[in-house]
This record gives structure tokens, C-alpha cells and sequence, in this order.
């Protein structure tokens, strides 16, 4: 079997930027269009749900990556992550055993920033971190900053005091910066949050392509139930079909382009990840794995 090259690695983690900065627009005809996450922050019910949407090659290609690294002269690792065959851990959903839960969701500005750190690897660096005030300063990259978007939904199962959720929504770095664009949300008791694939409060420019209607669509959909105060709630929202171009849980039929590969349940008071692998309302989660974390 031939032998990928670093070199071909470290491009597959480029996304859009090269041909962004070359040519000012995306030159990839085939882009997800999809992930979308649900917080509840209720007494009893502090949840966190996400569906991973992906091409459909990437069905049964994905991998849940649990890891500790060690390495001298660096901080120690430990993580778990649902993670793509050649791709760096970090970009999906998962946690780290200082209690960090998280799901990521694509942005795609429209402008994206040469000479700075592609998305994939702050969200791998993300899975180093030991509270939030690091998280804010990993995804803020002082020096460099974000080439491109994300968005980052995450809670930290061992602080003190009420359980807090947030989304942070990243953006390219400014001209004339050295930073990246950072807004945080965040969720008291009582609160929700729910994010898709477009940005909600940076004020950026975004692609024309099929990522922004399809967000318009799941979130529309996402809006019309109740806002979730339970797991089952959040269940049947991410299970949501209703409409006819872009769902909340993408599966038309084998000929789709993106679907939905993967269903994460995190309850952060029975520290469990629950994954499913079909539409959550109506099936059993395959795996349904404990978070532990350790004292730091």
C-alpha cells in the first residue's frame, strides 16, 4: 500500500485557503454543508447535542480516536475524539480529560488569511486545554490567528459554581492583526444555545455556496420546536426531517452528497457520550462512552 507523504497530509488540512487567497474565491466544488449543535442548560439536564454531517464518502470512514500523549518539554494529553481517516483529531466532537466537552461547526467567511493557522489545527490544540480562559487563548492564537472559521460549542465538566455553556464563532484574522476574530456566547441555567453553519453575531462576509442556505434551513426548522429542556427534547430536534431541501438530520436517500454520519449525546452530569450512527429518535446509540476526568 503506497505511503501518504507528510507533505500531502498537511495540505488535506488546508481546506480552501490556498485557492481562497490565489484566486479570491473557493475553487472546491464538493464542501459539507452540515453539523448542527443543540446546548440545554437545565436543572437536571445539562446536555449537549450534535449531529456531524459530512460527505457521504466519509460514512463508515470515521474513527473515535482516544489518545495520551506524552512528550517531554510539552504539556501532557489525554482526549478523546470522533475523527476522519488522514485528518488531525479535533474537528468534530469530543472531550479531554480535564473536562472539556465540545462540538465544532463550520464557517465559511468569505475572506480567508494567508500566513496564518488553518482551523484544524487550533481545534486539535483545543484538545489540550485545561479551562476556559486557555480555550479563549488557543482560539484567539496570539501572533497568528485563525485562516478561516469555526465555530466552537464547549463546557468545562469540573468548574466551580453553575454550569456554563458557550459558543465561541472564530473568524479569519483582520488585516494589520495578529489575532483572530473571536465572539463568545454563553449559556446560564436556564438557557439554550443552537448553531449551525453560519455566523450568528461576527459580522463577516460568507461563501455563496450551499453551506449558508443549508444552515437557514436547519436552524428555521431547529426554531420551530419548543426550546429544549431535555435530552429526549434535543433528540428529536436533531432528528428533524421536516424539510424538504436541508434537514436538521440529513438523509434523503444513497444518493446524497452530505449526510448526517454521526448523532453525539453529551450529558455532563452522567458524563456520558452516547453516539449514534442513525436517527437518534428512533434507534439505540452504538457506543455510549464514560468521560472521566482527573485532577489537575
Amino acid at each position: 500500500m503506497p505511503m501518504l507523504q507528510f507533505f500531502q497530509l498537511f495540505l488535506m488540512h488546508l481546506d480552501d485557503i490556498i485557492s481562497n487567497i490565489v484566486n479570491g474565491e473557493s475553487k472546491n466544488a464538493k464542501l459539507p454543508v452540515g453539523c448542527s449543535s443543540i446546548i440545554s442548560n437545565y436543572p437536571g439536564q445539562e446536555i449537549l447535542g450534535h449531529n456531524e454531517d459530512a460527505l457521504s464518502e466519509t460514512l463508515n470512514h470515521w474513527y473515535i480516536v482516544s489518545a495520551h500523549v506524552i512528550e517531554p518539554g510539552f504539556r501532557e494529553e489525554k482526549f478523546t475524539s470522533l475523527s476522519y481517516a488522514g485528518f488531525l483529531p479535533g474537528y468534530t466532537m469530543g472531550f479531554n480529560y480535564h473536562g472539556l466537552v465540545f462540538s465544532i461547526n463550520t464557517l465559511s467567511a468569505k475572506t480567508l488569511r494567508s500566513g496564518k493557522t488553518p482551523r484544524y489545527f487550533l481545534t486539535r490544540a483545543l484538545l489540550g486545554v485545561n479551562n476556559f480562559v486557555e480555550a479563549q487563548q488557543t482560539l484567539r492564537n496570539k501572533g497568528y490567528g485563525a485562516a478561516e472559521g469555526f465555530s466552537v460549542n464547549m463546557t468545562f465538566l469540573d468548574q466551580e459554581g453553575d454550569r456554563m455553556f458557550h459558543n465561541a464563532e472564530v473568524g479569519p484574522v483582520e488585516v494589520d492583526s495578529d489575532e483572530s476574530q473571536l465572539s463568545i456566547l454563553t449559556a446560564s441555567p436556564g438557557e439554550n444555545i443552537m448553531h449551525c453553519n453560519k455566523y450568528l453575531r461576527l459580522n463577516l462576509a460568507e461563501v455563496d455556496g450551499p453551506i449558508i442556505p443549508s444552515s437557514i434551513h436547519r436552524m428555521a426548522a431547529i426554531c420551530k420546536h419548543p426550546r429544549p429542556k431535555t435530552r429526549r427534547e434535543i433528540i428529536e430536534i436533531l432528528s428533524d426531517q421536516t424539510d424538504n431541501e436541508y434537514r436538521v438530520y440529513q438523509e434523503f436517500g444513497p444518493d446524497d452528497y452530505v449526510k448526517t454520519i454521526a448523532t453525539g449525546i453529551f450529558d455532563c452530569l452522567k458524563r456520558t457520550w452516547s453516539i449514534y450512527t442513525d436517527k437518534p429518535n428512533c434507534n439505540e446509540p452504538l457506543v455510549v462512552i464514560p468521560i472521566r476526568t482527573e485532577p489537575h
